[in-house]
């Protein structure tokens, strides 16, 4: 017979012989795919009891005593706002998966809003429905502006300017949001407070059983949490204790809604639309101009509070988020949610975590738990109502025992004792003052740790002398060698950072230090190089203000170089600059540093722009030492004058002269990456140029030009050789003179690497 077989033509894979391995790939895929579909659902489901609770909790909240009919309407809205906000920010959060809910802080805000809104609408005359109506209309306005003004932050990708969160404002947040939930899940179960006081209170049974039921629910929650790694665990647990609790309360004859062992029911809530509101609603245009800056508040408690959420996220997560996209997003879910009646929905950092906890695969989850919040809101379905109290609250529990271990585990293993004391101080602050307040404290606090640290770090990164670190210009050897010796009169400071009051103390500090460290006198020059540093601010020129009265007493000169625009207009208002000063500046290190070297070399009278000609057979002659003559040597020298600026040699050319400079000065020029030509030395009189390229055989490196009137006296190859021949005496004397200059060269570059090295 013939055996099947598999042919391959025009360059073709081969066919399949079955169908089997598609079909086998589909069917795994498909089982995955319901697999997390089934997760999905289940820790969405979850993770939308514990919202329910929560919203629950805060419409009573916002409609006390009278205005109490108003519970059932913002309920509703809130439900219907988690929903519609809730499905879009869990499509196009950075931070999957996400579950959304009514913000504590944001609803703190709309609280305060409620009781003052309500009672001048109740104290004008209205009646207790149209105060409720006229609240709702303003949480639609104020849903409104935080959504504009975070989807235009967001849109202008301006959230890096908003992520200054210190890690103990993190900590203290997650920390805070672990000891409320807690205390909402004894609330929720006890009725009791979280407070020494309250706790002391006489307690029924059917109170200490509940607590009891719950804490037992909290630990089988950390046993599933430490001893298995399976993603179904948890909801799996969850449900075995949901039906083993109903089983139970059945049994024992408790489960009737009286007994109070389920979560209230939610009772019919009333759906409002805020368009048909605003036709009978008592608000005027003057009422609502005057609630500008509350809902202006609203915004910014918004921002605050979604910046900080995203910042916790990420480091409970272990993951980076994009605070722009989150901006968008929980932006533009707010506009969408408000025509519709819902209130702005923002992340629930608890339920969050909770969702990836409970299974959550993928940003579905996310999306479950608001269809769910949508369902129980549209169909007024009791939801809360099937759940056995000390299910939830353990869930609660085990969330809260989690951020408050996760927050403050991290400083206390890496002994970071500041964070950590500074984590609990802000966690105390939130729970006893909000959330906001503690963030704001918080970040208050971390601005004035970073403002110490920077301080006592300091602005100079890097400090040396003249003895160490020379300009770029070449100078004769009895020049370098007075510099080498008195270099401490020139004090180099290099800066960098950002420039206020703090760091600008500590500048003079170093510096007053530095100059009283040696005798009186010795500093002539301070030199500060500013080209690393962004901005100085206004308060910076009191402190620069003193360093200069210190340097104008003891007789140094102030040189500042590398000025941006800024800096130099900062330097300018405070009469730093300018004028008959003695306090110069310059555009670059190198330029100042020149100058400084100048001045020097003048009040020693060795300026070398003043020795002429007639000077270079004196200097030659030292260089070679008494056992020969200077003149011997200059007549294999070749003279060479120059009228003006001239190129001598260019970059590239063969390398077949040394040239020894006996009047005026050259420029050395290098091609940069961009073909531009770039000024790196300066060789002033009586100096060697062109001595390493000469010996060893290679290529003129930069281009020599003369700047002005110069004189020069070139050793060919073909002297040199002829001096070897005819002189040797005098040919081992320039030897060692080239030897020595190199040498010199050489110790002075590995001084000035070790020094910037520091």
């Amino acid at each position: 017979m013939n055996e099947p077989r598999t042919t391959v033509q025009d360059g073709c894979a081969p066919m399949p012989s079955s169908v089997g391995d598609v079909l086998s790939r589909a069917r795994s895929r498909l089982i995955a795919v319901g697999h997390d579909a089934v997760r999905d659902m289940t820790a969405g489901l979850v993770a939308s009891v514990v919202l329910i609770a929560n919203i629950v909790s805060f419409g009573a909240l916002m409609f006390p005593g009278a205005l109490g009919a108003g519970i059932p309407t913002a309920t509703w809205a809130m439900l219907i706002g988690g929903c519609i906000g809730g499905i879009w920010i869990a499509f196009r959060t950075s931070l999957p998966p996400l579950a959304t809910g009514i913000d504590s802080p944001t609803g703190a805000v709309l609280v305060l809003l409620s009781a003052s809104a309500g009672s001048d609408v109740m104290n004008a005359g209205g009646s207790p429905q149209s105060a409720v109506q006229a609240v709702m209309l303003i949480f639609t306005a104020a849903t409104l502006v935080s959504g504009a003004f975070l989807y235009g932050l967001g849109f202008c990708r301006w959230g890096a300017y908003f992520r200054f969160v210190p890690y103990f404002v993190v900590g203290g947040f997650l920390a805070a949001t672990g000891w409320f939930l807690i205390a909402g899940g004894v609330r929720m179960t006890t009725g009791h407070s979280l407070a020494l006081a309250r706790l002391a209170d006489g307690w029924t049974v059917a109170e200490a059983s509940k607590l009891t039921a719950a804490i037992a629910a909290l630990l089988v929650l950390l046993a599933i949490r430490r001893w298995s790694k399976l993603a179904s665990a948890m909801p799996a647990a969850l449900l075995a204790m949901w039906l083993a609790g109903a089983v139970a309360l059945e049994s024992l004859g408790i489960a009737d809604p009286a007994h109070g062992w389920y979560l209230p029911s939610l009772g019919t809530m009333s759906r409002w639309s805020p368009f048909a509101a605003a036709g009978s609603s008592q608000l005027s245009w003057a009422m609502m101009a005057g609630l500008v800056p509350q809902l202006l508040a609203v915004a910014v408690v918004a921002l605050i509070s979604l910046v900080t959420k995203v910042s916790s996220l990420e480091v409970a997560r272990q993951t980076s988020g994009n605070l722009d996209r989150e901006l968008r997003a929980h932006g533009m879910a707010s506009l969408v949610a408000a025509p519709f009646g819902g209130l702005t929905s923002s992340l629930q950092t608890g339920t969050s975590r909770l969702l990836e906890q409970a299974g959550g695969a993928t940003r579905m989850s996310g999306v479950v738990c608001a269809l769910s919040l949508g369902l129980v809101g549209l169909l007024n379905f009791n939801l809360s109502g099937m759940i056995p109290i000390p299910i939830v609250a353990g869930v609660v529990f085990y969330l809260g025992y989690a951020f408050i271990t996760d927050a403050l585990k991290r400083p206390f293993s890496q002994r970071a004792w500041l964070d950590l004391m500074l984590a609990l101080g802000m966690m105390i602050v939130c729970v006893e003052y909000g959330y906001l307040v503690g963030v704001l404290v918080g970040l208050v606090c971390g601005c004035v740790v970073f403002a110490v640290s920077y301080a006592r770090f300091g602005v100079v990164r890097r400090h040396v002398t003249r003895a160490e670190f020379t300009s770029f210009v070449d100078r004769s050897g009895e020049a370098a060698a007075h510099l080498r010796e008195t270099g401490e009169a020139i004090q180099i400071y290099w800066l960098s950072g950002y420039i206020f009051f703090g760091s600008c103390e500590g500048l003079f500090e170093r510096i007053r230090s530095d100059v009283e460290a040696l005798p009186t006198g010795r500093v002539a020059f301070v030199i500060l190089d500013f080209a690393s540093v962004p901005g100085t601010d206004a308060s910076a020129v009191v402190s620069l203000a003193k360093l200069r009265s210190y340097c104008d007493r003891a007789g140094v000169t102030l040189v500042y170089c590398g000025l941006s625009l800024h800096n130099r207009t900062v330097l300018e208002r405070g009469g730093f600059l300018g004028g008959k000063s003695r306090h110069k500046d310059f555009a670059a290190l190198s330029l100042a540093l020149a100058w400084c070297e100048d001045a020097l070399l003048a009040k020693a009278k060795l300026d070398d722009r003043d020795v002429g000609v007639a000077g270079f057979e004196p200097w030659l002659q030292r260089q070679l030492g008494a056992t020969v003559s200077a003149a011997d040597l200059i007549l294999y020298l070749e003279r060479k004058d120059t009228e003006g600026s001239q190129t001598l040699y260019r970059e590239g050319e063969p390398s077949d002269t040394i040239d020894f400079v006996a009047a005026g000065n050259l420029a050395i020029d290098i091609s940069g990456s961009d073909g531009r030509s770039l000024r790196v030395r300066r060789i002033m009189t009586h100096a060697v140029v062109g001595e390493m390229g000469f010996f060893r055989r290679s290529q003129r490196s930069a281009t020599v030009s003369s700047d002005g009137a110069a004189t020069l006296f070139t050793l060919t190859r073909a002297n040199l050789e002829r001096l070897r021949r005819e002189r040797p005496d005098l040919a081992s004397a320039f030897d060692d003179f080239i030897l020595r200059v190199l040498s010199d060269r050489v110790d002075f570059a590995n001084r000035a690497v070790a020094a910037l090295s520091q």
